[in-house]
């Protein structure tokens, strides 16, 4: 495990040096050294998956070195294998694995070829970093070169506007939760002298009567811990009110999308609170908050997905909502729950942006859907393929995503939850509704951009190859490991679901094939249908009444175009201020204090005392015998005892 583990972590940063420092790369080669690097990490997960899906995995934690050893506080760097890790470095690793074979073609016109890849290659292993750490330092480590890496990737246009707001947009945003991350750390070291996760575990029936004061106000250590963490962990993973940043990320190449928004950094959050589920299942106010800012965020962020028309963004807001299924179960103590939703949801995500990318670049780079129309015949595989990852979003019995997405929402109907349960299954008609939108107005009508039948697309290997692997698992994945990541005790070495489980197991079906009977008479199947009903008639049959008649009102349309005032406040105070900002540090700071004052002022100051001093220097000697006489003078008349 430990050879593999390094091999899984270390083999993308080893491609992504190879190519910082190889000059004249062809395209080719660049591609290859790429894609080889990543294929490495992909195929060891894989062989790290297998001993935990028979049952015969074990937890290991490994040591790599001192870092830092002082008095009785040593920070010790190393890795944590267990059930958690391996299924989410297979997902990471795999995942962007396919998305590196398609970014050759997509990617192929772009003069910044290399440094696509070499970003790429960055990210993915930063993302390892967090998944394989074993204590906060590495965590912290690695959740910051993850920002760093989507920085650079949002921004890889970076000669467009838009896209240097977009990642400045996404910077602030997630420095605003790494403040909160950063502080949870120091807490967690205060409080155990430690900055390990066994280490805190192990004291949290001591800290669970523990307090600290803050502004004269007294807080529990351990919930503080938590919603501090959690801050960082909503950055993140896009939860409102800090999810503002995630739609405009689509500035960057799709590949990049999918990657940020399949199996990388917005997963970053869910995984964290996961692996920290022994700490919150201690703070049960937090995990009301989870649950509360996971339910806004699913159930409005999904409405704003309507009134979109560009393709990406509505599958921005789609990824947006999802994640807040995601954390409704963390808030719910269904932590494996969530990351069962993470699984298949990162299949079909990526997915869903590699057709999109596809119908861009076929569109001839047009992102509006009101442009498109007909494209079912001139990119078959292509619609085949959306459709596939299309009813896995939607959660249509059998696809991957309805056995993840159907069981959290089953969690609130089998605990009387029920204002949370239609929430949630009103959620569903949403869903349904922006995502046949796309299905309709991108494959179906008429052609309006006139675009050939016949092109190179649907016959480019590295194009079609990735769309055909991943619309396997977005089939056929939950069918495959619903009963053994949920209810086989898979996740018992790394996640603690509580007592949760407990109830669930004795009021519920708990095999597939009985899940799957189950759900034609469930009242999220109802949902579905009607969401499917709707938008046969407003979308493909045009009916004059609208599936989406609220969003025909222009106030209302307006309030969610702006999503509910977010997109203003976000381009007014980020983008604008910071600039502002760093203007007045420039010129006010670097130039007129530090330069101007300290650098130059300095030197002026030498400059003028020295030119004074130089006068002094006549050249005659008995200028200098005066001024010797006078300062012997001087210092008898100060330390003479008369």
């Amino acid at each position: 495990m430990y050879l593999m583990s390094l091999a899984i972590i270390f083999a993308p940063l080893i491609g992504a040096l190879v190519l910082l420092f190889s000059r004249d790369l062809t395209e080719h080669y660049s591609s290859i050294i790429a894609n080889i690097s990543i294929g490495i990490s992909a195929v060891v997960s894989l062989v790290l998956l297998f001993p935990y899906l028979s049952g015969d995995g074990t937890s290991e934690e490994y040591f790599l070195y001192t870092w830092y050893l002082t008095g009785d506080y040593h920070f010790q760097l190393g890795f944590l294998v267990d059930s958690l890790t391996a299924i989410m470095a297979f997902i990471v690793s795999f995942i962007s694995f396919f998305v590196h074979i398609y970014s050759i073609t997509y990617m192929q016109k772009d003069i910044s070829f290399k440094r696509f890849f070499i970003y790429t290659n960055f990210f993915t292993f930063s993302m390892l970093v967090i998944i394989f750490s074993n204590n906060f330092l590495q965590l912290f480590i690695g959740w910051e070169l993850v920002g760093l890496s989507s920085y650079l990737l949002i921004g890889f246009w970076h000669k467009k506007e838009s896209a240097i707001k977009a990642n400045l947009k996404a910077f602030v945003v997630n420095r605003i939760g790494d403040i909160g991350l950063l502080l949870g750390v120091l807490l967690v070291f205060i409080s155990t002298k430690s900055l390990s996760y066994d280490i805190l575990f192990k004291n949290l029936t001591i800290l669970t009567n523990e307090v600290v004061i803050l502004f004269n106000y007294q807080f529990e250590i351990i919930p503080l811990i938590a919603m501090l963490l959690f801050i960082g962990a909503a950055a993140k993973s896009a939860q409102v009110p800090l999810h503002f940043w995630l739609p405009d990320s689509m500035e960057g190449p799709t590949p990049i999308s999918a990657l940020i928004h399949a199996a990388t950094m917005v997963t970053a959050g869910i995984f964290m609170v996961a692996r920290l589920s022994p700490l919150y299942d201690l703070s049960f106010y937090v995990l009301d908050v989870i649950l509360i800012m996971g339910l806004i965020t699913a159930f409005f962020m999904g409405i704003v997905a309507l009134v979109q028309n560009d393709i990406k963004r509505i599958i921005a807001y789609s990824t947006i909502s999802q994640l807040g299924y995601m954390t409704v179960a963390l808030g719910a103590s269904f932590y494996s729950f969530a990351i069962f939703h993470l699984l298949t949801h990162a299949f079909f995500k990526a997915l869903l942006f590699l057709c999109a990318g596809s119908i861009i670049l076929k569109c001839h780079h047009e992102q509006n859907i009101n442009k498109m129309g007909g494209l079912r015949f001139s990119m078959p595989i292509t619609f085949v393929t959306f459709t596939v990852a299309g009813l896995s979003l939607i959660g249509v019995p059998g696809m991957s995503g309805f056995f993840s997405k159907d069981l959290i929402i089953d969690i609130f109907k089998y605990n009387n939850n029920y204002i949370i349960y239609y929430m949630l299954v009103v959620s569903i008609v949403v869903t349904t509704l922006y995502t046949t939108k796309i299905f309709f107005k991108v494959f179906f009508g008429t052609n309006k951009l006139k675009v050939q039948k016949s092109n190179d697309l649907e016959h480019n290997k590295t194009l079609l190859i990735p769309l055909i692997v991943l619309a396997i698992p977005s089939a056929i994945i939950g069918w495959a490991l619903f009963d053994t990541l949920v209810f086989n005790h898979f996740f018992s070495d790394s996640i603690t679901d509580g007592n949760t489980l407990s109830y669930f197991y004795q009021n519920y079906i708990i095999n597939s094939v009985n899940f799957f009977l189950h759900s034609f008479t469930s009242l999220s199947f109802l949902a579905l249908l009607t969401g499917l009903l709707l938008s046969y008639f407003h979308y493909y049959k045009k009916s004059k009444i609208s599936n989406n008649i609220l969003v025909k009102i222009p106030v209302i349309k307006n309030i969610l175009l702006n999503e509910y005032g977010f997109n203003q406040l976000s381009n007014s105070l980020i983008p604008n201020n910071i600039k502002k900002i760093s203007d007045f540090l420039w010129k006010k700071t670097d130039i007129s204090l530090i330069d101007n004052t300290f650098v130059n002022g300095s030197a002026n100051i030498v400059s003028s005392i020295s030119n004074k001093i130089r006068l002094l220097q006549t050249g005659y000697i008995y200028h200098y015998a005066f001024i010797m006489i006078i300062g012997l003078l001087f210092f008898l008349i100060i330390f003479y005892d008369f």
